[in-house]
């Protein structure tokens, strides 16, 4: 049994890897920010909302006087205190956004000033 175990964790961190964009949309696979960022994830606390922000590998994050903001991000959040993933994220860059709902309900997307993205989180 505990050989099986180990077999299936592998296998979803291989999968993790091969379809990054798709980890953050599918985030139940439990996989803890250590390990995200040891796979070089990029992970930044964000004290305002209590969280860590982890972005895929090779994505960057948004940050204050970017010189080439990257149109959207999707990051995986995790309670700063506790560790465990509390939601998914998706910021969209302030000149791009053009008031559309944060789905799936019609909530409009949270301005962050500092960063210029409007922000949307699914639980």
């Amino acid at each position: 049994m505990l050989r099986f175990a180990k077999a299936a964790l592998v296998a979803a961190t291989l999968l993790l890897a091969m379809t990054q964009p798709v980890a953050a949309e599918n985030a139940s696979a439990g996989v803890p920010r250590e390990e995200l960022e040891a796979r070089n994830w990029t992970c930044v606390p964000f004290a305002p909302a209590n969280r860590w922000s982890c972005f895929n590998d090779g994505v960057g994050r948004p940050f204050p006087g970017n010189p080439d903001p990257a149109p959207s991000y999707t990051f995986l959040a995790f309670d700063l205190t506790s560790g465990e993933f509390i939601y998914t994220g998706h910021l969209i860059r302030g000149d791009l956004y053009r008031g559309q709902p944060c789905a799936p309900g019609s909530d409009p997307y949270v301005y962050r000033a500092p960063i210029d993205y409007y922000e949307c989180v699914r639980a």
